[in-house]
């Protein structure tokens, strides 16, 4: 039965590569991207850990379980975080196959290890390994481990997503969960760096966060070379205890979820709410007008859709950052950008906005909106929030940071970079779809077959974003040589009204696109949905 688990896994993989090209050039991409840059930290690790030199066994140490523990932690989030689960073989999809339980348990793992993430693992291990080639002892310990790690890695990445399939598959779990995820990524600089003004500098914190992570399940297997390098073998016995309870209790947790799944399915709750007569909610605010539907229906879906909300994270998590940065380094560089990245960001936000509709944009078809009302509807929604969020993250660090003529060029720079970007997306939105999470799914799924194409759709917009405003760019690197005032006048107001005939060009062609493409772009939705 194991062997059918991973036949099935085989075929379920080689299916979705003969489904689309564009997954084929994604899967590759990121088989070339993870592979080099593993191989740049194999390398690395094995030049260190050579006799010749000389690296203080604290200092091996320490590199050991940080790089264990981060590894662990890419194993538990990328599933949780990203996709949600492994679609392909979700728990729940053998409900109603009678699959021993063992051996469904053995087989969900050893799924998990016919993955990217499990072969760039493997060539992290052999790095590992020979990391520890100047002590025999501990070279052995690693190559011992190696395969014990390796399967550990998987049994909790599988235990955490059984988890979340058994018990936490709400859909606004995964959702805070997923936006939590990022939420935290972006603040791992911050605490880097209250840690180090903490100990006085990272490397003085190092040994004492190494010495902590060890004795969790995090770095507990990393650990052992270091351990017997040492001579340290109550530490040895402690950590290979840590290592032997946790793959036991993922062992554990996956068996009590797929009781959960298989034999015990709770009963799906549906919430319902009750409409109340008269109440249409943004509907109601907006003039009576078909842009004034689409906008209020896509301001709906920004306070009420994770996929679209999500994106918005960044916006708190980008301002700590840029803070941090500047109070650490004395630059007001940072300061200074935070204004054009967000409005970049909250501009390019609506590229892929007719593929978020999913199927409810039949609603525009059906209905015959045109596309100007489209196209002006969902640009008027967004403008709402991220105008005065880009005016409030571009003039209050410029004011903190520099002069009223830095004050006028940031604003500027920021105004025309959200200008452009949402006239880049009008066009962008109506003319290409690609794959996006579904409705309900976490907002950081992505959809099996869509890699290929959302990279290069996404990449060329971004890059005709940049290159439309080279001119604006080209006038503030001038401006900073030279360090004329009209110079910086004239590049701010240039900046302001580029960008407004960009967005009037953009919405315009966008709705002719709309127009044109109308039943062929439903067509594509469909085709993703």
């Amino acid at each position: 039965m194991v062997a059918t688990l991973i036949r099935l896994k085989l075929a379920l993989a080689a299916n979705s590569f003969r489904r689309s090209a564009w997954q084929v050039v994604g899967t590759l991409f990121m088989l070339l991207y993870g592979l080099g840059m593993t191989s740049l930290l194999v390398t690395a690790l094995v030049v260190s850990g050579s006799p010749v030199a000389g690296l203080a066994l604290e200092t091996r140490h320490t590199v050991s379980v940080l790089l264990g523990a981060a590894v662990l932690l890419l194993w538990l989030l990328i599933p949780l975080f990203l996709t949600g689960r492994d679609s392909l073989m979700d728990p729940r999809h053998f409900v109603t196959t009678a699959v021993p339980r063992r051996s469904l348990v053995t087989g969900l793992v050893l799924c998990g290890l016919l993955s990217l993430g499990a072969l760039l693992t493997v060539v992290w291990l052999l790095g590992h390994v020979l990391y520890w080639r100047a002590e025999p002892a501990a070279m052995i310990t690693a190559a011992a481990s190696a395969p014990i790690l390796l399967v550990t890695f998987s049994l909790v990445s599988q235990a955490v997503t059984t988890t979340a399939s058994a018990w936490l598959d709400g859909r606004r779990f995964r959702d805070l969960m997923a936006v939590t995820g990022l939420g935290l990524a972006i603040l791992i600089w911050p605490a880097s760096t209250l840690l180090q003004d903490a100990f006085g500098s990272l490397a003085e914190a190092l040994p004492t966060v190494t010495r902590v992570i060890s004795y969790t399940p995090l770095g507990a297997g990393t650990a052992l070379p270091g351990d017997v390098a040492a001579g340290d073998w109550g530490g040895f016995l402690i950590h290979l205890l840590i290592l032997a309870g946790t793959a036991g209790a993922a062992v554990l947790v996956i068996r009590a979820g797929l009781v959960k799944i298989t034999e015990r399915p709770g009963s799906a709750t549906v919430r319902r709410g009750a409409a109340q007569q008269g109440r249409l909610g943004l509907f109601a605010l907006l003039p009576d007008r078909p842009w004034a539907a689409v906008a209020a229906r896509a301001l709906t879906y920004w306070l009420k859709d994770p996929r679209y909300g999500g994106s918005l994270v960044v916006v708190p998590g980008l301002v700590i950052l840029v803070t941090v940065m500047h109070l650490q380094t004395g630059q007001t560089g940072f300061l200074y950008a935070l204004g054009p990245f967000l409005a970049f960001t909250l501009g390019f936000a609506i590229s892929a906005d007719v593929a978020y509709d999913h199927t409810a944009f039949s609603l525009h078809v059906t209905s015959g909106v045109r596309g100007i009302d489209d196209r002006f509807g969902r640009a008027f929604a967004l403008l709402l929030f991220a105008l005065p969020a880009t005016l409030v993250a571009a003039v209050i660090p410029a004011l903190i940071a520099g002069a009223a003529m830095q004050v006028l060029l940031t604003t500027g720079l920021s105004l025309g970079a959200l200008f452009t970007a949402v006239g880049v997306s009008l066009v962008v939105s109506a003319r290409f779809t690609y794959p996006v999470p579904r409705p309900g799914e976490s907002p950081f799924k992505q959809p099996q077959g869509a890699m290929g194409r959302v990279m290069a759709v996404q990449l060329l917009s971004m890059l005709a974003i940049v290159v439309l405003m080279i001119p604006e760019l080209a006038g503030w690197i001038v401006w900073l040589v030279v360090d004329i005032a009209w110079i910086g006048v004239l590049t701010g107001i240039l900046a302001v009204l580029k960008g407004a005939a960009l967005l009037i060009a953009g919405l315009v062609l966008g709705a002719r696109i709309y127009d044109r493409s109308q039943p062929e772009l439903f067509q594509q939705v469909r085709a993703h949905a």
